[in-house]
């Protein structure tokens, strides 16, 4: 089992344009053999979630697209802009077999251990 404060969330990159990033809510799972991690994103859709994991970071990056207009504003409170989160996760885990899925505003993102590092049971045969 991992403990809650191995995962370090790392500080979000400086962007150049003047939309806000929000960061997203995140609840993490460890079954042992992988990590789940549970994000709300809404207003997202899945073709502007972008996960990438390197060096042992997982970041969750999703763009949103501003509401469309349907006359002039009386007052606006829905605030435009990017969701961005990025956390260590360190070493141990198979970053080519992670899969996200996204339904209903909420991203799950399942990182599986590698295998080198997962319990192995050894078997004991009588001699």
């Amino acid at each position: 089992m991992v403990s809650s404060s191995h995962f370090a969330s790392t500080a979000a990159p400086a962007r150049s344009d003047r939309r806000p990033d929000y960061r997203p809510d995140i609840d993490i799972f460890d079954s042992g053999t992988e990590v789940v991690l549970v994000a709300d994103v809404p207003g997202a859709t899945a073709g502007a979630i972008d996960v990438t994991f390197h060096d042992g970071v997982l970041v969750v990056r999703a763009t949103i697209a501003p509401r469309g207009s349907t006359g002039r504003p009386i007052r606006q409170e829905y605030g435009v802009g990017d969701y961005m989160r990025s956390l260590r996760l360190g070493d141990g885990f198979d970053g080519n077999r992670i899969a996200a899925e996204y339904s209903r505003g909420v991203l799950t993102v399942r990182v599986p251990r590698m295998a080198a590092v997962l319990p192995r049971q050894v078997e004991v045969r009588a001699g």
